[in-house]
């Protein structure tokens, strides 16, 4: 093999070697190194939505912007008993609104649904009933109930910051989507939200943690390189590149002399 098809394949593996790096770093799954938020398991009245989007601390280029949040569920318990009280299933239930008993004996029997509450709320004992229904079975068979959901919307809460208050700029309530646009925002200050669920039977859940959003211009630019864990990642493979190239080059031009 002659000196010349030898630096061409070894131009060629270099190369491979590279775009091989660098998309290894651009697919790489660097998200997954946010720490998230802790999650709350019990609240007085229900759990706050956990927001998606944008995290605390972004910067913005524009004077608008869509906040998003996840949706929270809500519990309902399902009973049945016979005619002489006796509980023949008992089921909690999140996010469902039917419920199918197992086969049950012949016989009269009634059923309820209570509602526990958005998740994660501390109701206990003060369920409220939803529906009860007579059943009578001439046959073995088992019992199916579908009710009325509860009715879920949320709120949201945006604050801007001054250096003696925090004031109250936007509220919006009952929205039926986990999502929410506002477009008017100030260049150069910095603000805050959060949001929280309201159900049909009239609670409230806890709001979320107050995240900051900076609307500046200035500073979006170096925010989004730096805080983006892919980006120095991909301008770091794509100098390791032009520097093996370089190197490359170099190594071939003294064979030549």
């Amino acid at each position: 093999m002659s000196s010349r098809t030898i630096i061409w394949v070894r131009d060629a593996l270099v190369i491979t070697l590279s775009l091989y790096i660098v998309f290894s770093i651009a697919m790489a799954p660097w998200n997954n190194l946010k720490s998230e938020e802790p999650l709350s398991m019990t609240c007085e009245t229900g759990c706050a939505p956990v927001i998606n989007y944008p995290e605390d601390g972004y910067y913005h280029h524009k004077d608008s912007i869509v906040f998003e949040w996840n949706s929270v569920s809500v519990g309902y318990r399902f009973t049945v008993l016979n005619s002489t009280g006796h509980v023949f299933h008992d089921e909690n239930l999140t996010g469902i609104a039917s419920s199918t008993t197992n086969r049950l004996p012949v016989g009269d029997y009634t059923s309820f649904v209570y509602y526990k509450g958005i998740v994660g709320s501390l109701l206990g004992d003060n369920e409220f009933l939803l529906s009860d229904e007579d059943h009578s079975l001439a046959s073995s068979s088992k019992i199916t109930v579908v009710w009325a959901p509860v009715g879920i919307t949320y709120g949201i809460e945006i604050r801007e910051h001054k250096a003696t208050e925090i004031r109250i700029v936007h509220q919006a309530e009952d929205l039926a989507q986990t999502s929410y646009e506002f477009q008017d925002f100030d260049n150069g200050k910095t603000y805050s939200w959060s949001v929280y669920a309201v159900d049909s039977m009239g609670f409230v859940s806890e709001s979320s943690n107050a995240r900051e959003l900076n609307i500046d211009t200035t500073k979006f630019l170096a925010y989004e390189l730096f805080n983006n864990w892919e980006v120095p990642f991909i301008l770091l493979g794509i100098l390791m590149v032009v520097a093996l190239q370089a190197g490359v080059f170099l190594a071939r031009e003294e064979t030549n002399d």
